[in-house]
């Protein structure tokens, strides 16, 4: 074929698409405006196509997420059967309420111990700060003599120091709780137990387990409320334990 044959060759064929183009474009614009009806009936099958629902399988093997990658490959995991919900974290127990008056059983100052504690629960996440807050139950304003650490039922709670038991008991507010009386007019409360191991009188020392961390009382999960009472006085309980140590 020589080369006049082949623009020839190439021009009718360009004539021919452009006309077939033309032509097919002809036919679904007279459908659009003389029967409406077919021309809905024809898109509606289309997007039926195109909207078809993906099997789950499909799902799983496409939706993929990132963990780690390197310059040059990705290293892709399944995570569709991972369930995306908030976590409730556990809180509550008895506040003070506020009526504009000075609160003389609860101080904001600073303080330091001369040991270190014990703290009295490991790996826990502080739901509930010391404080005033709004009460996650009633929703009242009060005043937080404590912090409530939320980890799962079961868990150990341990002594922070020497002491004596002097309460092990249950009430509606704090479940089943325990006090512990140490030296210089130091007391620690521990609330919303689901197990108690000690009762009133005992002798335990710091790092003992003395309960189990539950849901007991006011609470909205398992978690544990826990106080420092100085004099009577409660005082926020983070300062003692920024420098506390686990139990063994």
């Amino acid at each position: 074929m020589d080369k006049n044959k082949k623009q020839d060759y190439l021009i009718k064929a360009i004539l021919f698409q452009f006309l077939f183009c033309s032509l097919i474009f002809a036919f679904f614009y007279s459908i659009k405006y003389t029967d409406n009806a077919f021309f809905k009936t024809i898109k509606q099958s289309f997007f039926d196509e195109i909207n078809k629902s993906i099997t789950t399988e499909e799902v799983k093997e496409t939706f993929k997420k990132i963990e780690n990658f390197t310059e040059n490959e990705f290293i892709l995991t399944d995570f569709s059967d991972e369930l995306f919900t908030a976590e409730i974290l556990g809180e509550g127990g008895k506040d003070i309420e506020i009526n504009n008056e000075i609160i003389s059983n609860v101080s904001f100052a600073n303080y330091k111990l001369n040991y270190k504690i014990f703290s009295p629960v490991i790996d826990g996440i502080v739901s509930s700060e010391f404080g005033e807050r709004v009460h996650p139950i009633n929703g009242t304003l009060g005043v937080h003599k404590g912090i409530d650490i939320a980890l799962d039922e079961g868990e150990p709670i341990y002594a922070i120091f020497d002491g004596e038991i002097i309460e092990a008991d249950y009430d509606q507010w704090n479940g089943n709780y325990i006090k512990i009386k140490h030296d210089n007019d130091i007391i620690s409360v521990y609330c919303h137990c689901s197990k108690l191991f000690v009762k009133k009188g005992d002798i335990i020392r710091g790092g003992e387990v003395i309960a189990s961390v539950g849901s007991t009382g006011q609470s909205t999960g398992p978690h544990i409320h826990f106080e420092i009472r100085i004099k009577d006085v409660s005082y926020n309980p983070a300062y003692a334990l920024k420098d506390a140590k686990d139990a063994v």
